[in-house]
């Protein structure tokens, strides 16, 4: 089993990372092998993506020009996705369909509870606060982060408010790491813990103010025998020796 784990793709605008051209082992990839996607993934992200074509209406927020386009890119990489062998895992940004993704059949897999993707079911969110045996290999993941663009969004079509993470999927998480004696080997987060981003970023940042960093903060406190925890989000690559954390935008990580 081998396993590559990436930064943001959003959606069709930056899946290239996952194409051969920038991705050269993705050919000789099997059913056995699993890409990680560290939130905005972006498949679906406007409502629309999802509609037949003749059915997105002309009453929408935006021009519905774009929306055919974003739909047309939408099928053209989803049937890619769908035709690959291996499976293709993701966490949720604050740049994701929360609704939709929250409106999907929700099943076991693997030991946690996951949703996949109607048109292409090797698509698979790991939701919020799961833990997961992967050939051998214990995984957490919880998805969400502030979005500092918002203002500039519009509600229901490109931002919504279940970026943030509830009350009970912050109780969930905890709990689901207390279950298993915090002990875990890997962690996928779209972002990373608030006490180590002036330490990764050498600076003050607007995202340290970020609600779901600092509940983070608590589950970098408590991991058990981490090996190495990774999230996107920064749109930066930076891993610091010491600190098991690896942050992605451009470059993967392999897990093998």
């Amino acid at each position: 089993m081998a396993l590559y784990v990436f930064g943001d793709i959003h959606g069709p605008t930056e899946i290239g990372k996952l194409t051969p051209r920038k991705f050269p082992a993705e050919p000789t990839l099997t059913e056995e092998d699993y890409v990680v996607v560290c939130g905005d993934f972006g498949f679906p992200f406007l409502p629309t993506d999802v509609l037949d074509e003749e059915k997105i209406p002309f009453d929408l927020p935006f021009a519905r020009r774009q929306a055919v386009q974003n739909r047309r890119a939408y099928a053209k990489w989803v049937d890619w996705l769908a035709q690959r062998p291996y499976q293709i895992l993701f966490v949720d940004g604050n740049h994701d369909n929360h609704a939709f993704w929250n409106a999907q059949p929700v099943e076991v897999w693997n030991g946690g509870m996951i949703n996949r993707l109607p048109d292409a079911p090797n698509v698979i969110h790991l939701r919020r606060g799961e833990y997961y045996t992967i050939a051998g290999k214990t995984f957490w993941a919880m998805g969400g982060a502030s979005s500092i663009d918002r203002e500039y969004r519009i509600e229901g079509y490109s931002w919504w408010p279940q970026e943030l993470l509830s009350l009970q999927e912050m109780e969930h998480g905890l709990q689901t790491l207390e279950t298993h004696g915090n002990q875990v080997d890997y962690i996928f987060t779209h972002t990373l813990p608030r006490v180590l981003i002036p330490i990764y970023f050498g600076r003050y940042s607007f995202r340290e103010n970020d609600p779901v960093s600092g509940y983070l903060d608590e589950v970098y406190r408590r991991g058990k025998g981490l090996k190495q925890w990774y999230c996107g989000h920064m749109h930066a690559d930076i891993a610091k020796e010491g600190y098991r954390l690896t942050v992605l935008y451009e470059d993967c990580a392999e897990i093998s």
